[in-house]
């Protein structure tokens, strides 16, 4: 029989009961037929042994198939390409794949102990699941509960804790409350007297246990503050979060002894809802093996800000066989996914010793479950009715419309494979096209998308792709986190973007599957874009706008900063996307002469601020960690009000790209958006 953690079967049953209550009203508006139809991404061979006993054997994940060759003449394209970082796991020190049903059952539900808060065995930012190991440094990037429950004193506006403190919190820093019990001590609690104590944390927190399975009254931060989010106003576990706001705990944290505080010179989030996660690149100048040459050393110093990044949803990562926004890292490659629940010392490679070698230790063993867990989440269907017969024509619209062809005039250039429509990038879905060979090779690809589209087609932002630069992918290769034993291989499993691994393959951003697009709102790689009509119809889009917020309680009103409203009726749903105030630019004047960057409009327009534009740009772009540098300090609840303020001016906030779909009519994108409603 398979081994499971006891919470986890109630725990996954609180998951598919949310799930279900948004599953139970769309399935009245629409009936499956050859268009419409949505396996919600997750996990094939999870759904494989859905209802299996545990000694099935399981077939070969269709992410493997994705080899070159598969696509050739295909209308869906795939130019990025499946690794098995596991061929040899003696080799790389961790378990193979699992070969049947109760061995990724086994997998799953560990990897939901280390995942699920609250859990007996959960895990926590640079902690590991243990606070008091060296390699840990003893839980240093954990709060004391003292110092969680003092967080209010930071805030301004209150002489006593707010008797809705739980909620503020979760308001401030941008996350919300799960389906399952994840306590703390409230003051003069003893978590060991109160089953962990009587206050509620939000997903983005959790409170570990010691070894002996006492509660520890330490609170680790979480994946979730960035990987999940809310949509239809219930948590949307593994959609990417659009709320949160790291920066701004780490500043209400630094005056109360927080030691993980310092983070904040790396800014992980400017603007509220994205992050710069990317920044922990500079682990790569620790190298599993002696040093770095001098050249790579420096040039990953030299390599930037990789700026406002949008996080891109978990439940897609069962059917893409590279990750992240430019397809850096195989997708069996999880320790790179894992790599803030590294326990800290664990990042510095040979230079740390044994207790480097302890850190990694934990990674290998608990990596591959986190990632079996991760990929099997599943997207929440779209609440509200859906149009069928006009989602249908969208379903043809998607798989079949030619953007390149003559009638078109399409001024971006061609895609040199696939048939050039949204399906060429992005995959197949519905059973009509999924099931014709001149699709795809197998109907086991149902959903895969693996095409990196070279920036010269893309056209979006280019600072992060400019960041990840050779050096970084060179860096990469002789990193733990780059399955350094594996270099040379076929099967290498370091950064795919260096020069030796990609050949003749261009630069770009990879487009991802689109299950649960409509929860995932706002779109590109940096979270520009608020809604898809803008991602189909670019001259729509505006240079500075900002989400709703949900409204403070009456008494508290001006003393209190509110997450986004996440209810449907914060969204658009002609749209797909939520709902924002367009804002205007300030201009600099004489008495302003550098307005706040969040207001301003392109400093290139002005001549007082051409300097300052080139002063920063530099920085920014060729020296690690500068991304503070004349950047004001974020002081007064104005100011974090201020960073809700998406200005596509900013460094890394371009929203520009993705313009090969101008040539659609209006018509042709509302039926593109009804049809996006159903995957």
């Amino acid at each position: 029989m398979s081994s499971q953690h006891p919470w986890a079967p109630a725990r996954r049953l609180s998951m598919v009961l949310l799930l279900g209550l948004s599953a139970g009203l769309a399935a009245s508006a629409q009936a499956a037929t050859d268009l419409i139809q949505s396996s919600r991404g997750g996990s094939p061979l999870w759904d494989y042994c859905e209802g299996k006993p545990a000694a099935t054997v399981l077939p070969a994940d269709p992410r493997s198939l994705v080899q070159p060759g598969i696509s050739t003449g295909k209308a869906v394209a795939f130019n990025a390409y499946w690794k098995d970082c596991h061929t040899d796991p003696a080799a790389v020190q961790e378990a193979g794949h699992p070969k049947t049903c109760g061995d990724l059952r086994d997998r799953f539900y560990r990897g939901g102990g280390l995942l699920e808060t609250g859990s007996p065995t959960v895990a926590a930012l640079f902690t590991g699941d243990n606070t008091r190991t060296l390699e840990s440094v003893f839980g240093a990037s954990t709060l004391t509960a003292t110092q969680y429950n003092a967080l209010w004193t930071t805030w301004g506006g209150f002489v006593v804790r707010p008797d809705n403190f739980d909620q503020l919190v979760a308001e401030r820093y941008g996350s919300v409350f799960g389906t399952g019990r994840n306590p703390y001590p409230k003051p003069f609690e003893d978590p060991n007297r109160t089953n962990g104590g009587t206050g509620r944390l939000p997903e983005m927190f959790t409170q570990l246990r010691n070894p002996d399975g006492t509660w520890s009254g330490r609170i680790g931060v979480t994946c979730h503050a960035c990987h999940s989010g809310a949509a239809n106003g219930v948590p949307a576990p593994g959609g990417g979060s659009s709320l949160q706001d790291l920066h701004l705990f780490l500043r209400d944290a630094l005056p109360l002894g927080y030691l993980a505080s310092l983070a904040s010179i790396a800014n992980l989030t400017r603007t509220r809802g994205t992050n710069n996660a990317s920044d922990i690149n500079l682990a790569f100048v620790f190298p599993d093996q002696g040093l770095l040459p001098l050249d790579t050393f420096l040039g990953v110093l030299a390599s930037g800000s990789t700026a406002s990044m949008d996080t891109p949803a978990w439940w897609n990562m069962g059917h893409r066989p590279v990750k992240f926004v430019d397809g850096v890292f195989p997708m069996d490659a999880p320790r790179v996914d894992m790599v803030f629940y590294t326990p800290l010392l664990g990042l510095f490679g040979s230079v740390g010793g044994p207790l480097s070698e302890a850190g990694q230790t934990w990674m290998r063993a608990h990596g591959p479950d986190a990632n079996t867990w991760i990929e099997s989440l599943k997207s929440p269907p779209y609440p509200g009715t859906i149009d069928t017969a006009l989602a249908e024509q969208g379903a043809v619209l998607f798989h079949t419309l030619n953007l390149w062809a003559t009638s078109r005039n399409n001024p971006v250039p061609k895609p040199n494979e696939g048939n050039g429509s949204c399906a060429s990038c992005h995959g197949a879905y519905a059973p009509r096209y999924v099931n014709d060979p001149a699709f795809l090779a197998t109907p086991a690809l149902e959903g895969m998308a693996s095409y990196i589209t070279p920036q010269r087609i893309i056209q979006t932002d280019i600072v992060r792709q400019k960041t990840n630069n050779e050096a970084v992918q060179v860096a990469g290769a002789s990193n733990f986190f780059g399955y350094p034993t594996t270099k040379g291989t076929v099967n290498d499993c370091g950064p795919q973007n260096r020069a030796d691994l990609r050949g003749n393959r261009e630069l770009g951003y990879l487009a991802p599957p689109l299950y649960g697009v409509w929860a995932t709102a706002p779109y590109l790689h940096n979270g520009s874009v608020p809604n898809v009509w803008e991602v189909l119809k670019p001259s729509d889009r505006k240079p500075l706008w900002r989400r709703v917020s949900n409204p403070p309680r009456w008494d508290q009103v001006g003393r209190t900063i509110m997450g986004y409203d996440t209810r449907m009726s914060a969204y658009d749903t002609q749209k797909m996307g939520w709902k924002y105030d367009t804002l205007q630019c300030r201009k600099p004047t004489l008495f302003d002469p550098i307005p706040s960057p969040y207001w301003r409009c392109d400093p290139k327009d002005e001549q007082l601020q051409a300097w300052y534009n080139e002063l920063v740009r530099g920085l920014y772009s060729n020296v690690a960690l500068t991304w503070n540098v004349l950047f004001p300090p974020t002081i007064t609840n104005s100011d974090i009000e201020d960073r809700k303020i998406y200005n596509t001016y900013m460094f890394g906030q371009g929203n520009g790209g993705h313009t090969f779909n101008s040539v659609l009519t209006d018509a042709e994108r509302k039926a593109l958006i009804e049809y996006l409603k159903t995957l």
